[in-house]
């Protein structure tokens, strides 16, 4: 008898998860759908801000170059090869960055 009670039990059971099965694929397709939307507004604010900090005074884009050199210091020559890198790219694009000519 309790064989009978137990497999009744499990058809409930499997019943009430087949019940909540359809439901529950609509609030996770929901939550995805504006899950995406969020990501997607994130995005296109970054896009902004960013457009926004890349341009300068007179509406040209400005350029960021950095180095990191993390043996410049350490007296085997790291430090001129630093700046010989520099002083290239200084030549190479010396029109484009106005703001390193010599005045």
């Amino acid at each position: 008898m309790a064989a009978g009670e137990r497999s009744w039990c499990l058809c409930k059971l499997l019943r009430f998860f087949y019940s909540l099965f359809f439901p529950g694929l609509i609030v996770c397709g929901t939550l995805c759908v504006c899950l995406v939307i969020v990501l997607w507004g994130i995005r296109l604010l970054l896009q902004r801000k960013k457009k926004l900090v890349s341009t300068s005074k007179n509406g040209k884009n400005q350029m960021v170059i950095a180095f990191f050199h993390p043996y410049c210091n350490a007296g085997g020559g790291g430090e001129r090869v630093l700046w010989c890198a520099l002083r290239a790219l200084q030549k190479k694009h010396f029109w484009t960055f106005p703001y390193m000519r010599k005045r």
